[in-house]
Formats: C-alpha cells, structure tokens, sequence
C-alpha cells in the first residue's frame, strides 16, 4: 500500500503523520524524550520473589520493571514461554540485588506503572536487527510472503552474522543484495561496541545510548519504496533527513519534499479533522454503520452496530457486509489511536460458520500493514473476537488529552498543552491573515500557563516569533478547551489590560494561588500571571507583594 509521510516540526513538538490513500493511518507525537529503546547501566534495587522481577535504578523517574523471563541473557524457548511459572528460573537466581548490567527499555512508563526492559539487547538497522544474546539465530520478517525471497535473505545473513550475535532480517531488506545488508551490519557492529565502551566509563544508573529522534525512527522503520512522498515543514530537519537517507536510501531522496505552503502542513494535508475524530468513541462505517470504542487500564472494547445500514439483501449479507466493513476501519483505529494490550471485538451476531471464518480473515487481512505484532483468536458462536496488539507506550488519547476536572475523570478533555498548541497555529494563522499589531489571548488558566512558559519565556518567544505583541491573560470560569483571540492596537489593549507597574503592591489570597510543579508561588490576580519565587504556594494566609518585573503577559514579585 502506497503511504506520505507528513512530518510537522514546531519548537516544542514534533509530529509525525503517515496517510495511506489519503487517509491517516497512523499518528505519533515527541514533546519530550521517549525512552524505548534506550540502553541504560542499570543498578538492581530489589528482587522480589512473589512477582517473579526485580525492579532495576536507570536513572529516569520509576525504577524499571524486570521480569524474569527478561532478565536471562539467553532468550528463553517457546516451550519455556508456555509453561513460564514451572519451567523458568526463579528470580532470585537470575539478578541480584545491587548488581549491574545493560538493559534495554521495551515499553515506556504507563500512568502508575513504571518501563519495562529486558537485558537481551537489540539494535535495530534499516534492514536488519542486530541481538546481542550470543545464541547467534537468524530469522526473518513474517511479512515477506515469497519464500525463495525469504529462503535467499536467510541464507545471505546466515553468511554476514557476526560470530556471538544474532540477526532478525527486516520487511525492508526484501529485494535488498548482499552490499546493502553487510553495510547494515558494519553500522550495527560499530554502535554496538560504542555502547560496550560507554557502558565501561559511565557510572550506574546512567543512560549509555539514546534511541532515534521520532524523525530519524521514521526514515529508518518506514520510508520504503512504498513512500510516494515524504514532506517537512522545517529546513533543519529536512537537511538532515536527506544527509540520512543519502547513507540509507539514496534512490528515495527525490520523494522527500520541503513544504512552504502559507497554512499549516497538517491544515494543508486535512489531517487536523481525522486527528480530531480519533479521539472520539464512535467511528462511522462507508454505509451508515458504526463501531463504538471504549479504552480501559485493563483492555479496549470495541462495538460493532449496524446503525443506519439496512442494505439491498438480506439481514445475513447486511450483517456479514458492516462486519467487514468494521475489520478494515477498527485496524485503521487501532494504528491511529495507538491502542494496544488486550482487545475485545463484539461483532455483530453471525450465524453461518462460512461468514465468521470470512470475518476472521478479512480481520487478519487488515492487520498485514501492522509494524506492531498481533495475535487474533477465532470468532466465538457470540461474535466476539479477542485478540492482543503489542504497545509499547501511550495511546493517543492518553498523548493529547488529560481527565476532565468537572467530572472527576469520568469524561476526558484535551490537555492544556494541547489547548496551547490550538491558540499558537489559531494565531499563526491570523497573523498571516492581517497586519493586526497586537492580540489579546484570553483562555482558561491552565491554557495561560501552557503559553507562557514556566517564567514567561514562552511568551516572550511567541511574540518574537509572530512579530506582533500579545497581551496573555486568565479566565478561571472558561471551559479547558474554550479560548478566546481579539486583536487591537496596542496603546488600547495595555490601556484595558495593563493594570499594574513595577513596584505596584498586591494581595495574593490562597484561593488565587495555581499549582505549578517545581516553581514557587504563581498566581491568577484579576487574569494577571504572577509569579513570587521566594513565596510558599501552600500559604492558608493572604501574600502581600511587591511586582519587580510587569511584562505584557507575566509578572514578577517579592514578598513585602
């Protein structure tokens, strides 16, 4: 299947949308940095016996969850796999307590939950992947269908693989020679003693190699001879994109394309609407149909109706077709919505065998373009189907949305950098629009924050950015997602909105205080930011201030 990748580089996010057939099919983001992948000198801080894992220090936020299945160097077998609690050793044999090795990060922390690594390391090339684990196996990718492709790869990296190492081939490296795969190993082989060396000057915990940039795992894991474009809205980046791919895929290089259009590239490509309709439960099929998901901690539910299809035949083909139908979209939203875990499908209710095996197929058929593994059951007499999609981070709700304060989590709304991010192109776009000198921004305080900055560094940045003047202020009573833009001259916003001057006096009262994680006293007097670094946020008595800093968007204080 032909795919474009649309890539949105911004100062604080990058984005990454991939469109097959002009729909998105899958979306990620990088705000900040991912530690999948990473490879860390890790430090044992407890076994515990009962969970069969060790917890290990990597120097990031929750100590890494390391089951025993993980913590053998060896990987074990598939019967091992099966008959895990009587066949695998017991923990305390494997890992002690205060010992230190590498481990590799294979899923990233999850809410309450903390990563989880394995210390088998694998590096991953454009054509192959390179496992540290000394049983030296060669195995190649399940997608490649054509078996005396797949017999010659076999043979060919049974030839190249390093002696102590074994080599996964990888989809891409179908129709690859001989040349394109030793350079994939030389590459490979280099990190890996660069790690090794690393890993014997540093101290644990430490971080000994850091995973690609969102951009970079792109170009290495999905810009194929299936890519008709690949398109960046930054300079930068796309520089170093062809500096890459001239390395990797130099007969690609003419598909990757720098966007200058005036509106935004994810505006340009209609790809903010279908972001917007992911985060939504119900999904509509071609023909009035509809599926319904649901995410919980434990699993996904999904629903399928037949809504306002009522067909041309009988009930049976009017069943037998939106379940078909549902097969197609609910893998779309799976990828998109970056779902995984255990995954629950209510079909609708079949009762010939041949239509359920049909189903099935079809559902197998739509995952094909899947990179994450999955495993689907047979279809039950009830129409449910179970199956597992491999995840290895958040969801796309959990990335672009937070839990609701009115309704104490039941419902979700989109989180307050999001909301920012909203009010940054809603003003991108204006300004290229008119001449308007200044704009008065009015959004709900956790909005305000987001676009000011911890000291107001954010503002300041905005402004010289747009090259217009912005008056920044709170509302506590708006809505999270509601926000408001009026632009004026700027004589007649500072006249409206600039109440105070530099060594005006205030009074803070707690209820005015926000909670702001690592900073001191900020505050929301009359819409007006204000920060107080030497003030406790946790004061029950009013704060008496005297304003040192009065910017357009932010102030500064010091208690009197």
């Amino acid at each position: 299947m032909e795919n474009k990748i649309i890539v949105n580089v911004d100062r604080r996010q990058t984005r990454v949308a991939i469109l097959e057939d002009g729909r998105l099919a899958e979306l990620a983001h990088e705000r900040e940095s991912d530690v999948v992948g990473n490879i860390y000198l890790g430090r044992v801080e407890s076994v515990v016996a009962a969970l069969d894992a060790a917890f290990v220090d990597c120097g990031i936020e929750k100590n890494v969850f390391l089951h025993v299945s993980d913590a053998l160097v060896e990987e074990p077998t598939r019967a091992q796999m099966r008959h895990k609690m009587e066949s695998l050793p017991p923990i305390k044999s494997v890992v002690k307590k205060g010992e230190e090795f590498l481990v590799q990060v294979t899923k990233a922390p999850l809410e309450a939950k903390g990563a989880r690594a394995t210390r088998r390391i694998s590096l991953p090339g454009r054509y192959l992947v390179l496992m540290a684990d000394g049983r030296g196996k060669v195995g190649v990718s399940k997608k490649i269908e054509d078996d005396k492709e797949r017999e010659r790869l076999r043979r060919l990296a049974e030839k190249l693989k390093p002696e102590g190492f074994g080599i996964i081939v990888r989809t891409n490296a179908e129709g690859a020679g001989r040349a394109e795969l030793e350079a994939d190993i030389k590459f490979l082989m280099r990190l890996w003693r660069s790690i090794q060396g690393r890993a014997r000057q540093v101290k644990a915990p430490a971080l000994v190699h850091e995973d690609l940039s969102l951009v970079f795992e792109v170009v290495r894991d999905v810009f194929s001879s299936q890519t008709t474009e690949f398109v960046i809205d930054d300079k930068v980046t796309y520089d170093k994109v062809l500096n890459i791919v001239d390395h990797v895929a130099r007969r690609l290089r003419n598909r990757i394309k720098l966007y200058k259009g005036p509106e935004p590239i994810f505006d340009h490509y209609e790809i903010t609407p279908q972001i917007e309709r992911a985060l939504r439960p119900k999904v509509w099929l071609p023909h009035g149909g509809w599926i319904n998901i649901e995410q919980t901690e434990a699993l996904t539910a999904i629903d399928v109706n037949t809504g306002k299809f009522t067909g041309s035949g009988s009930l049976e083909e009017t069943v037998l077709r939106t379940n078909l139908e549902a097969c197609d979209e609910i893998a779309r939203q799976l990828r998109l919505r970056r779902i995984g875990g255990i995954i629950v499908i209510d079909f609708i209710d079949m009762d010939k065998q041949r239509h359920r095996t049909q189903v099935t197929t079809a559902l197998r058929k739509a995952f094909a373009n899947d990179r994450m593994r999955t495993r689907i059951m047979h279809i039950t007499p009830l129409g449910l189907v179970e199956m597992t999609r491999k995840r290895t981070g958040q969801s796309l709700a959990q990335q672009l949305q937070t839990e609701c304060p009115y309704c104490n989590g039941h419902g979700r709304v989109l989180a307050p950098e999001t909301v920012a991010f909203r009010v940054i192109a809603d003003l991108r776009a204006r300004v290229s629009e008119a001449e308007e000198p200044a704009y008065a921004v009015v959004a709900a305080p956790s909005t305000t924050l987001a676009l000011i900055g911890p000291h107001g560094e954010e503002a300041a940045a905005l402004e010289e950015e747009l090259g217009v003047q912005l008056f920044i202020r709170a509302n506590e009573h708006f809505h999270p997602e509601r926000y408001e833009i009026t632009a004026d001259n700027v004589r007649a916003l500072r006249r409206r909105l600039v109440t105070y001057r530099v060594g005006s006096k205030l009074t803070i009262q707690p209820e005015q205080v926000l909670r702001v994680p690592q900073a001191g006293l900020v505050a929301c007097v009359g819409g007006y930011i204000v920060e107080v670094p030497d003030a406790s946020p946790d004061s029950e008595q009013p704060t008496r201030v005297r304003l040192t800093r009065v910017d357009r968007s932010y102030g500064v204080g010091v208690v009197i």
